[in-house]
């Protein structure tokens, strides 16, 4: 409450911008972070970061504090996943949040091949060996919202119910872990 009543005394008494850090924005959940997505509504909670590939499986995961921007994660995960699996992907297609022309150098530095973002910033053009490979690519990343859906609906991450920073983390990657045992029984039953 007292942390409540300074951010109100500052803010709207004193004038001072006060930095989200600062603020609780639930007193239930304290944890909580504001996700500014764009134009769009404003949100509660924290940010997730997911990889996939051809497979549908999720192949990386990163729940964030704060807000952090899109173009700053993409580094982390290249690097998370060539990590652990050992191959470095031969292709990259992501959401046009995470274009840059940094993140483009470090992809080709990284020796994948075919990088796409689906909306371009500035002079950024995407590195493509075609024009066909350019379409496959968007198309794919447009099939991961599906995927994304997918384990926010199927296990219920619209609304956490754990309580705490650590519950929330962990409501994520065991929904993903669930996710992805999913999609593995879905192939092997296939191929019976």
């Amino acid at each position: 409450m007292q942390q409540v009543h300074d951010m109100t005394q500052r803010h709207e008494i004193k004038g001072e911008t006060v930095a989200n850090g600062e603020k609780i924005f639930s007193i239930y959940e304290q944890h909580t972070d504001i996700i500014v997505k764009g134009q769009r509504e404003v949100q509660f909670g924290h940010k997730v970061d997911l990889a996939s590939g051809r497979s549908n499986l999720i192949l990386g995961c990163d729940v964030w504090m704060g807000n952090p921007a899109d173009s700053s994660l993409y580094q982390g995960m290249v690097d998370k996943v060539i990590n652990d699996y050992g191959r470095v992907p031969r292709d990259s297609a992501t959401d046009g949040g995470y274009a840059s022309k940094a993140n483009m150098e470090y992809a080709l530095s990284k020796g994948i091949r075919n990088v796409v973002f689906n909306k371009i910033v500035g002079s950024l053009r995407n590195v493509v060996s075609s024009k066909n490979m350019e379409t496959r690519l968007k198309k794919w990343r447009s099939g991961m919202e599906a995927v994304i859906s997918n384990v926010k609906r199927g296990y219920d991450l619209f609304r956490c119910n754990w309580k705490g920073q650590a519950h929330f983390a962990q409501k994520v990657l065991w929904s993903v872990i669930a996710y992805n045992i999913r999609v593995m029984t879905a192939k092997v039953i296939v191929s019976i």
